[in-house]
């Protein structure tokens, strides 16, 4: 069960494998996006409705956009599995790598856990942490966690079907962890009076528009103006 980037990365793996493999796939993504999708790869795919008549011996969450009930994550013998695009015990539920951006983290982390009747909160199989450039753009990071992702999974699948992974696990800390959800997200940012006043100050057209750097990169600031209305003739 799986979309964008990550889904079709993780699809890429499973049809080279000798198992029998069934996708469901976010209903919206089509081809020709700003992401890959695993509709581009010759997968046999089935509706959500179906998935649990299927009766898969393991389930597979990557980057899917619905919360699973029962019994479809309680059916796999080999258990149900989220691969979670972010640390579980610092950041659930949505936009992982933006929050931890904006909160000047350092460093990031993908996690392979159960899934439970929560979001994100099972017992964790895997954790991948690697370093955040200080010069990393959402974008970067996002393109950095989907590998990190795919490799993780990877890693880890001899143990998830062989059925090691069901004794492989350990409970998650709570003492972090902050779910976030898709309507939490702002792109207003807060910024101070003193910022405010020298972008006041250098929006004086025609010179060239105020700037900022983040280390090399250069971040152009500019006056976003009402589009001009139709007057009838």
């Amino acid at each position: 069960m799986c979309g964008k980037n990550i889904g079709y990365e993780i699809a890429r793996f499973l049809l080279a494998t000798e198992h029998t493999v069934r996708f469901v796939v976010n209903d919206y993504e089509r081809p020709g996006q700003w992401y890959r999708t695993p509709r581009e790869l010759p997968i046999v795919e089935i509706p959500e409705s179906q998935a649990v008549a299927f009766a898969p011996d393991l389930l597979l969450v990557a980057f899917y956009d619905r919360i699973l009930k029962e019994p479809l994550f309680t059916l796999p013998p080999l258990g149900a599995w989220n691969l979670h695009l972010g640390d579980a015990e610092k950041y659930r539920g949505a936009y992982p790598n933006i929050w931890a951006l904006r909160n000047g983290d350092s460093s990031y982390a993908v996690t392979l856990h159960r899934i439970d009747k929560g979001v994100d909160t099972g017992p964790i199989l895997a954790k991948r942490e690697f370093p955040i450039p200080a010069e990393f753009t959402g974008k970067d990071l996002y393109q950095r966690m989907v590998e990190a992702g795919r490799d993780l999974l990877i890693a880890s699948f001899d143990a998830l079907i062989s059925g090691l992974a069901l004794q492989q696990t350990r409970p998650q800390s709570n003492a972090h962890a902050i779910t976030h959800y898709r309507k939490e997200l702002t792109h207003e940012l807060q910024v101070s009076e003193a910022f405010k006043n020298q972008v006041r100050a250098l929006t004086f057209p025609p010179f060239p528009p105020p700037y900022f750097m983040i280390g090399s990169r250069k971040f152009v600031i500019i006056e976003e103006t009402p589009p001009a209305t139709k007057q009838n003739s």
